[in-house]
């Protein structure tokens, strides 16, 4: 695990140039067959920072998570600055805790796969940066992964679902209601247009201060 205390140590900034020309470098396409198909995922679209190692039949072999909802709690909201600095605290942990409950060292690991868009842009930087990293020193194939897409496709790993399938998500400001054809093959029948629901119910639970009732203290608006 000496390979993710050195990540840590080195954790860049990337520009957004350099970003695009490192995911422009990879033609990833679903179906790619990898030796040992055992993929780890890194996710800090929002608040909380997330990881998991999963194999090719959808078993989660581990995971970790981090969730932020505490600090947050007493903004009543989410600060995106706060957020990022969260992650960046956090996702070395989150990702040697996943790895080591998995049994799977970094070296075994077919590829990565992380979260880059959509998303927070401040928390997704710090899941971007991380992996890229990883990935340079670990010589693995990078997966980018679309938010909303991963969200309808989660289903999959936990029921026997066919394609195709009707999904609704509802997911910050990207709620949508779409038709599942396929892996990348998505029909969008509706989206929202201005506000996210989750921030509009955070906005109506500060004015009406909800958190100084016993029975909302724990929870945000959202």
């Amino acid at each position: 695990m000496l390979i993710l205390t050195k990540t840590a140590g080195v954790f860049f900034k990337p520009s957004k140039r350099k970003v695009y020309e490192f995911l422009r470098s990879f033609n990833f396409h679903p179906g790619t067959l990898f030796l040992h198909k055992i993929v780890l995922g890194i996710e800090t679209s929002c608040d909380d920072t997330a990881a998991a190692v999963v194999d090719e039949t959808g078993n989660v072999l581990g995971e970790a998570i981090h969730s932020q909802t505490e600090v947050h709690l007493k903004t009543g909201g989410i600060v995106p600055p706060a957020a990022q600095q969260l992650h960046r605290e956090n996702i070395q942990r989150i990702v040697q805790e996943a790895l080591s409950a998995s049994g799977v060292s970094p070296s075994d690991l077919s590829a990565i796969a992380t979260t880059i868009k959509p998303g927070l842009a401040l928390s997704l930087g710090v899941g971007l940066s991380f992996s890229l990293q990883l990935v340079g020193q670990l010589k693995k194939p990078f997966i980018p992964i679309h938010h909303m897409e991963a969200h309808a496709l989660t289903i999959r790993l936990t029921n026997k679902v066919e394609f195709p399938f009707l999904v609704l998500l509802i997911s910050g400001g990207h709620c949508l209601l779409a038709l599942v054809q396929g892996v990348s093959d998505f029909l969008l029948l509706g989206k929202s247009l201005d506000i996210a629901p989750g921030d509009m119910l955070d906005k109506v639970a500060r004015r009406l201060s909800l958190i100084k009732h016993p029975e909302c203290s724990t929870m945000s608006g959202g």
